[in-house]
Formats: structure tokens, sequence, C-alpha cells
């Protein structure tokens, strides 16, 4: 079992308390790790950290080319620890190894996009508007930065968050889920190995208890400047209300319920293949999930019936076993949830594959990919998030029939798109009301570096991307008078 303590000005200690946490692994039930089970006052001690690396340390005041090299030091440091931080995240949160990779990469190579964008750093002037006064727009560090962050994506999760803050010289202090706070830990070591200075990065860990108390401290907080959150939008609501008592900028990536649309005229196969790995990636534990399968009805029996052979074909076991393509959920809370929500799909729709558990795991916190069929927008298993392997499949008739139940939830953060017509892509594309959308694929394309955040209660702001830059930058106009002719 690997043990962990805070990090805190740029190196480890124990919680003020010395208490600790353990976390056992979905899977078995073996150890996987201890923390350091921080507190309040553990909580102030980071800020304070951070609030005195920004207002008097270097970071913020260091030449862009150093902060690059910085965090290029990092990615390379990082990615030769691929197999610590991947097997991390098996043991604690219980994603497969295969899935681990795919996660690790976008995270190195996002920390390598943001070390670019620390040299492409630029303000604006207005030059020609008066012949005797230059404006001047200055882009400056927002400051303090305080992150909440989740674990079902524990290492790209709070990447997405500390390196565009790096990049731009914010110093942070993060709170990860007590679930799987490993990864977040060893970021931390990577990026002070690579010269990181002390305080620009800390790390408050706490378990379910203390970690409410944690976050709060962290979000309302005077010196910290901005909060960003990811998680259930019950919590992000909390985290705003708070944080507003100080008036910090605030961003928030938060829950969904997103459309995968597939037209009469898509191409069958991939469109198959797709829409099972939108709802079954990370066991469904993914809140841009495919989770609504919108069919046209033409073509809504034959799909429904390949779907369901393609679902089988996912590999529940042990997430440290390559072959696995599905572990555990998290833990027995999130079991107990999903297994409700499918009593309640089955007074909703048709079940038609999965409902329970594999033949091979009887006792486990696993679910099998679980498909309703038929099921009515309004019911609650169409509208409420589930973070796990349920798919509800609604038939449609025309374009505007699926754009109309697409739109009709309170979600808006992801959806995709099947047809052959660019045309009728397009227009769905511009109507359906979510912060991204996926023609012919789901999930990723290869672009890894656009924005990503939500509408209605899927959020506020975005991350990734030159976007993600904007949310920890304040803008500064300058005026400046010239004086009279020269000589």
């Amino acid at each position: 079992m690997t043990g962990y303590e805070l990090w805190i000005d740029g190196k480890a200690r124990a919680a003020r308390s010395g208490a600790t946490f353990h976390r056992a692994s979905p899977f078995d039930g073996s150890a996987a790790g201890s923390y350091a089970n921080g507190a309040a006052d553990d909580a102030r001690d980071a800020i304070d950290s951070a609030r005195a690396a920004f207002d008097d340390g270097p970071w913020p005041r260091m030449p862009a080319h150093d902060r690059y090299e910085v965090l290029m030091r990092a990615a390379a440091i990082i990615r030769e620890h691929e197999q610590d931080v991947v097997e991390s995240m098996a043991r604690e949160s219980g994603k497969p190894l295969r899935v681990g990779r795919g996660e690790f990469g976008i995270a190195v190579r996002t920390i390598e996009y943001y070390a670019g964008a620390a040299l492409d750093l630029e303000g604006s002037a207005i030059s020609n508007r008066r012949p005797d006064a230059i404006g001047l727009v200055l882009k400056e560090p927002v400051g303090v930065t305080g992150f909440i962050t989740p674990w079902n994506f524990p290492i790209l999760n709070p990447v997405v968050k500390i390196a565009p803050a790096l990049a731009v010289g914010c110093t942070i202090v993060t709170k990860p889920s007590h679930l799987c706070p490993g990864p977040t830990l060893l970021l931390a070591r990577y990026l002070s190995e690579a010269g990181l200075p002390g305080g620009a990065l800390n790390v408050v860990t706490s378990d379910l208890e203390r970690g409410a108390v944690v976050g709060q401290e962290i979000a309302a907080s005077p010196a910290v400047d901005k909060v960003a959150f990811t998680g259930s939008t019950a919590t992000g609501h909390a985290v705003m209300r708070t944080a507003t008592e100080t008036t910090k900028r605030v961003s928030l990536e938060l829950g969904g319920k997103s459309a995968n649309i597939v037209f009469a005229d898509a191409p069958f196969d991939d469109a198959v293949r797709t829409s099972v790995t939108a709802f079954c990636n990370n066991s469904g534990q993914q809140c841009s999930a495919g989770t609504r399968l919108l069919v046209q009805r033409g073509i809504h029996e034959r799909f429904v019936a390949a779907l369901v052979k393609e679902a089988a074909g996912q590999v529940l076991g042990d997430p440290l076993a390559e072959r696995t393509t599905m572990g555990p959920l998290v833990n027995a809370e999130q079991h107990a949830k999903v297994m409700n929500y499918i009593g309640i799909g089955q007074q909703a729709g048709t079940l038609v594959a999965g409902g329970g558990a594999p033949a091979a795991f009887p006792d486990g916190l696993f679910v099998t990919p679980t498909i309703f069929d038929g099921v009515d927008n309004s019911s609650r298993i169409a509208q409420e998030e589930v973070f796990g392997p349920v798919l509800c499949v609604i038939p449609f008739d025309t374009e505007a029939d699926a754009v109309r139940i697409a739109n009709e939830t309170r979600y808006g953060l992801a959806g995709g798109v099947w047809s052959a017509s660019l045309d009728t892509a397009l227009r769905v594309v511009k109507s359906v009301r979510t912060g991204k959308m996926f023609v012919n694929c789901y999930n990723n394309s290869g672009l890894e570096d656009l924005p990503h955040g939500g509408y209605k209660d899927s959020g506020l702001g975005r991350e990734q991307g030159r976007y993600g830059l904007d949310e920890f930058q304040e803008s500064k106009t300058v005026q400046i008078k010239l004086g009279g002719a020269g000589v």
C-alpha cells in the first residue's frame, strides 16, 4: 500500500492532527493507499502558502520561457512514470489500465499544450483611435486558484485546471476526491522535480467527512481569487453559493444527460460501436457520457439488436488486467445508486441488455452494460444522471423531433449526431443547446485542445484549449495620454 502526505509549500507533510485515512480497491477490497486526512487548518496552511507564493514568490514573475521549461520538464517526468500513475488510478478508482493509459496520454499532452501556450500570452493595443492617446489591454494572472476535483478522471481533471493556471502564473491549492487522490499527489511531486517553486501548487487530501470542510474552506476563503469545481450539479451549486460571498471567480463543470442522435443514413457499424463506448467508457462514470441514444425509427429495431450484441463484447474484470475494458464502480454507494436507477428504469422502458452483475463477479461492484429500449424522455431514467453504464434508447421520427427531445433536459454538456448528410448534422449541432457536439464520433475525435464545458445545469466556464487560459486571466486596461508634437 502506498502512503501519501499532504503537499504544502513544495514538500510533503502530515496533517496537523496526524490523522490518516485509507482507500480500498473497489475491485477486491485490498488496500490501495493511505493518505493524510487534512482538515480546515491544513486547508488554511495550503491557502496561505499559495497566497505567499503569488504575492511574493518567483512563479508569477518568472519569464514565460522559464514557465514553459518547467512545464515541459514536468511532462517528460510524468511520461516516465506512466505505469505508476495508471496503476494508482486502477487500484484507487477501478479504472482499467487501458482506459487509464488513454486518460494519461491526454493529460501529458495537455501539459505540453499549455507549456507552449505560456509562450503565446498576449494582450492588445489600441493605437489608431486617437492621435494623442494609446490604449493597452494587459492580461494578468487571476491570482490564487482553488480546485476541487472528482475521482472519475483522476489525472486529467486536475491537469486541465492546474496546467493553464500555472502557464499564466497563478498559484494553486487543490483538493482531490478522497476516492482517488493518489494521481494528484504524484502530479505535485513530478512538478516539483521539474522545478516548480514551493507554494505554487498545494494539495490537501481528506476523507469524505473532512473533505466537505476543506472544500468549503477553499471556496469561502477571501485569499482565494478563483475556484474551479468538477462534480455533481448539487455540490456545484453549494460551491457557487459559498464562493459568491467573497465575489471570487467561479467555474463549474457539472453533470450531464447527453443525447447521442443516430439518423437512418448514419454509418451504421461505426455508430453502433461508438454508441456502446459512449455510455460504457469508464463504466459509465463520465459526465459527458452519451446516455440518451436517440435512434430514427426506420433503423431503430435493427440498431438496438446490433447495440445489444456489441455491448456484450465489453470485458468486465480486474482493472489491472490488460484485457479489461470495464472495471467496477467506484464504491458501494455508487453501485447501490446505479442499481436503484436500473429498478426505476424497468418502469420506463424495456430492459434489453444487462441489468445486474456479471456472472463472474456476482457480489462485486460491477454493473453489466444495461440498455433500456423505448424509453419516454420525460421519465426519471432519461432525465436524471445515473453515472453508470445505463443507456436509454429513445426512438424519433424527424429531425425536429430529435432536436426537441435532445433539448428537453436540465443539462447541456455534450451530445452527438450521426448522419451521412453534413447539412443534417450541422443543423442539429446548431440547434442542440449543449457545450460540445460530436459528429460521426463520440468522446474523442483526436482534437484534444478544444474547450470543454456546459450550458444550463452542466456548468459555467470552459476548460482546455485557449479558452481554458481565459479562466485564469484578468484583463487590465491602460490609457496613455501623449504629449504635444515632438521636436
